[in-house]
Order: C-alpha cells, then structure tokens, then sequence
C-alpha cells in the first residue's frame, strides 16, 4: 500500500512488542522492531520511520539514552516519539518530554489508546489553506 506510515516499536519484552507489532500492522502500518536502546537507535537511521514507540526500561541503552541520542544535532533524527512504559512517575514524564517525547502512555494500555496516541502522533501540523495565508 502506497503511502504506509512505517512505525518503529523499541521494547524489550518480547510478548508486548509482538502484541504492539501486530495491532499496529492491522491498523495499517509498516512496522519495524528493536529490542535494546542501541538497536532502535541502529533501525532509526536505516529504516527513517515515521513515528517511534519507545519503552523507558531496556538494555543496553534506556530509552531516556535513545531520547537523548535522538535530540543530539549531530544525529539528524527526528521522529515524533510516544513513550509507551510501566514507569508513570511525573519525573520520568517531565523528562521524557524534555527529551522530546511528543506523548506518554503507561502499560497497561488498551488496543484503543495505543493507536489513537499513534494516529495523533502521524497527524501533521495545521497549516492554513493557501487563500487564507494572503493577505489583502
């Protein structure tokens, strides 16, 4: 299907990561899978994602390590970010949004929450229509 968002899901549970993968992929998404912080950061420069739903807990690299990454200049990624983690502490979501999350959900989640959080994350900034941005 021409036009796929491709998603990026960085967790290290395997039963949640497949739980994620496939109401992702019957949503309609391309979906692309890391296990540890390092890999997902690997698959961001390859696979260039749309969007990214990034566990906190994982090894190697945390995700608030992959945020960090990510916000370096250097690293010319930019990808809206959904925090999906058991961790709901306001520290963790103050910093994961200083980091440049763009949302946070806390497992356990529903079905529902997961891909509207996702659809809200693919959806592009409002721009006026083109006669409005003249002016008289």
């Amino acid at each position: 299907m021409p036009g796929k968002f491709k998603i990026l899901v960085a967790e290290d549970e395997l039963a949640i990561r497949q739980l994620i993968t496939v109401r992702l992929e019957l949503a309609g998404y391309e979906v692309f899978t890391a296990r540890t912080g390092r890999e997902a950061l690997g698959r961001l420069a390859v696979t260039r994602p749309s969007a990214m739903v990034l566990d906190i807990n994982m090894p190697e690299l945390d995700g608030f390590g992959v945020l960090e990454a990510m916000k370096d200049p250097r690293s010319r990624i930019s990808v809206p970010v959904l925090v999906l983690t058991a961790r709901h502490g306001a520290d963790d979501v103050r910093r994961a949004v200083s980091l440049g999350a763009r949302d946070y959900l806390t497992k356990p989640f529903s079905e529902a929450q997961l891909l509207a959080r996702v659809a809200r994350l693919l959806r592009k900034p409002f721009e006026p229509p083109a006669a409005a941005r003249t002016t008289a």
